[in-house]
């Protein structure tokens, strides 16, 4: 029986690694920050492991006898996540610091989750921290996967919340395309991916929306039919700098947020579940299906 090391298992992706990991039979050994979330995994890790990865002292020796490191760490992209780390200490360094306790141990494979197009994005903190772990998982020896997500389902939830408030807005026409994906069927690419050779693997869900699609099924999951506030990427792009000299983690996530909300963001498409069906709502006539 392989030997997994999952790190981020109790983040929304990590949780479906570690249900997609147990129900293919692997052995696995969990990192984690907090004990008391950790006790909460379903089903249950088969070791559990507290420790902060922004740490390296407290990672001596996590990887020995470990035959595959998946990882999940990083940085929330929420507006409401406090957490002062910046992308650079998460997406970047706590990989980075996993990485050499698994070159030490000899860990033969890593499977890293970065995100769609983060080398096309040098200036942004979100994009850059991802690009750059990926260069240095390319050049560390161990054999690896880089999987590049566009989105995932469950950030929608938070636009959801915000249209329940009645604070729902877009920003610019709404008609850039994405196509998010499900986490579980994101996991079950993850899991396929143990024992393969190396490769980066950009994916979607089955699914292409307009950003103002998915501002509709907010909407609609939220019982929202009231107005929703259209705003000009001008007025956005002149709050930003102040933004900036406020509140360094704030704008990292919403200079990442508005860059990608101006372009196309379709990955080829995986899994089977649509963004409809994660919040049991009937499909909408979408822009672009």
């Amino acid at each position: 029986m392989k030997k997994v090391l999952l790190a981020g298992a109790t983040g929304h992706f990590g949780r479906h690694l570690l249900l997609e990991l147990k129900q293919q039979g692997f052995y696995v050994k969990v990192l984690v920050r907090s004990a008391r979330r950790a006790r909460d995994l379903m089903p249950e890790p088969d070791e559990i492991l507290r420790a902060d990865a922004t740490k390296p002292e407290t990672l001596k020796g996590c990887c020995e006898g470990i035959d595959v490191v998946i990882s999940a760490l990083g940085k929330s992209i929420s507006l409401k996540n406090r957490e002062k780390a910046s992308f650079h200490d998460i997406n970047w360094g706590a990989n980075y610091n996993l990485l050499q306790e698994a070159m030490a141990a000899g860990v033969p494979q890593f499977i890293y989750t970065s995100a769609f197009k983060a080398e096309q994005y040098p200036k942004l903190a979100f994009f850059k921290a991802h690009a750059d772990f990926s260069d240095t998982l390319r050049s560390s020896g161990i054999s690896y996967t880089i999987l590049q997500p566009t989105a995932l389902f469950s950030v929608f939830e938070e636009v959801v919340a915000m249209a329940r408030k009645r604070q729902i807005g877009i920003m610019g026409s709404g008609s850039p395309l994405t196509n998010p994906i499900y986490e579980g069927d994101l996991a079950k690419v993850a899991v396929e991916q143990i024992g393969a050779p190396s490769r980066e693997i950009p994916l979607g869900g089955q699914t292409t929306y307009s950003r103002h699609d998915l501002v509709r099924i907010a909407c609609q999951v939220a019982k929202h039919k009231g107005k929703v506030l259209s705003v000009p990427f001008a007025v956005v792009d002149t709050i930003l700098p102040l933004v900036k000299l406020l509140n360094r983690n704030l704008f990292d996530k919403l200079a990442f947020l508005i860059a990608v909300s101006k372009v196309d963001c379709v990955a080829p498409q995986v899994g089977n579940l649509t963004l409809e069906e994660y919040f049991e709502i009937s499909p909408l006539e979408t822009t672009s299906a």
